[in-house]
């Protein structure tokens, strides 16, 4: 069994961060996860980000808990248009 796997199910950090005071004012947001996200789960992230953002989740295919090691040639397109998903963006 993969090691990430294993300690993401058997360990919890004590470093959360708490909640984050959010802008009284609509910013667009884009919140993504790798499918095969251990940490925090597309399933239990999903519900949440809907929830305290108000945004749909997007999920990365083929992709774990560190997309910024995993994919930034692709996090980097999103950054080409402000405001803008890329083309093949994911959409929840």
């Amino acid at each position: 069994m993969n090691w990430m796997t294993l300690v993401a199910r058997h360990s919890r950090s004590s470093g959360a961060p708490g909640t984050a005071t959010l802008p009284a004012r609509s910013i667009p947001r884009l919140v993504l996860t790798g499918e095969h996200d251990v940490f925090l789960p597309p399933r239990r992230l999903g519900p949440a980000v809907h929830a305290a953002l108000g945004a749909e989740l997007g999920v990365i295919s083929e992709a774990g808990h560190l997309l910024v090691e995993e994919r930034p040639e692709y996090l980097s397109t999103l950054l080409e248009i402000p405001g803008q998903p890329a083309p093949d963006a994911p959409t929840g």
